[in-house]
């Protein structure tokens, strides 16, 4: 690029700070260089002195409780940037070379929310990795399209925050991420079905810029956030007239976790899972949750 547009990363961390050292390894590999390295720390303050060289700024926030303020803290990280142009990488991310090159290239272009193209990494990688060492150990999900130039969404569902670029502007037109969901899902589809109301001025695209995301350990299904999953869910019903995350709600109901049926409006817990089934649930490495 001629001329250097100065543009913010954010990210939120909350433990993980191996997967976010390999992120900021990332970053410092890549061709065009971020002007500052906005992150949004949940309680505790990762240790980051190893990256003295890198434009790092941390904020600060309290959980607040069980659930984590994931809505909130990307909003903080918006408000406190101090470009235009904002890069969200979820901690997971691992940008590849081109991939800030690109999306403010095609940020540039386009002026809206695009979002990138997220490779799972299978296994884990070595703690000095190369870029051949990501390519070789990812694949793309599968249950997503494949994504070879810069589209439009033809379904606007299909946006995750894992790694997105949004104008300042655009994101303040948006109000961010809706603070009312906290813990596990449904701000980022929020978010997809506000961009779609406003599809005629600012269409979702998706682009082929890629990040590789790094495996972690999760439940599935997520029995263990069966009541904030619940709790967005009721959220997002009476804000949009449609259920999000089908998948794992209808899991709930055949395990008897709770009351819900897909064309119905209402959704209750019966019961909370018992250790067993958290247990049965765990998987220590998991590529594509």
């Amino acid at each position: 690029m001629q001329n250097k547009i100065k543009f913010s990363v954010i990210t939120i961390v909350k433990g993980r700070e191996a997967h976010l050292y390999n992120l900021l390894q990332g970053v410092k590999t890549s061709r065009l260089q971020p002007d500052e390295i906005r992150i949004v720390a949940i309680d505790e303050v990762p240790d980051l002195n190893v990256f003295k060289d890198l434009p790092i700024e941390i904020s600060q926030i309290s959980s607040k409780g069980a659930n984590l303020p994931i809505a909130e803290a990307r909003n903080i990280g918006a408000e406190n940037a101090k470009f235009d142009h904002l890069i969200f990488l979820d901690v997971d991310c691992i940008p590849h070379p081109d991939f800030f090159d690109d999306m403010i290239t095609q940020g540039l272009a386009h002026k809206t929310l695009i979002m990138g193209n997220p490779y799972y990494l299978e296994s884990s990688i070595p703690q000095n990795f190369e870029l051949s060492d990501l390519e070789d150990l990812s694949a793309a999900h599968p249950a997503r399209p494949e994504i070879s130039e810069l589209v439009e969404a033809s379904d606007y569902m299909l946006f995750w925050s894992l790694a997105f670029y949004i104008p300042k502007q655009l994101f303040k037109v948006l109000e961010g991420f809706d603070p009312q969901f906290t813990g596990y899902g449904a701000e980022d589809t929020d978010v997809a079905m506000k961009m779609r109301q406003l599809k005629c001025i600012y269409p979702l695209l998706l682009s082929p810029a890629k990040v590789y995301h790094q495996q972690h350990p999760v439940h599935s299904p997520p029995v263990h956030q069966v009541e904030a999953i619940v709790i967005n869910a009721r959220i997002f019903y009476e804000k949009w007239e449609r259920w999000v995350m089908e998948n794992w709600l209808e899991e709930f109901r055949k395990l008897g976790l709770i009351r819900w049926e897909a064309d119905g409006s209402t959704i209750e817990i019966l019961k909370q899972p018992d250790k067993g089934l958290i247990e049965q649930s765990y998987q220590p490495e998991a590529a594509y949750m």
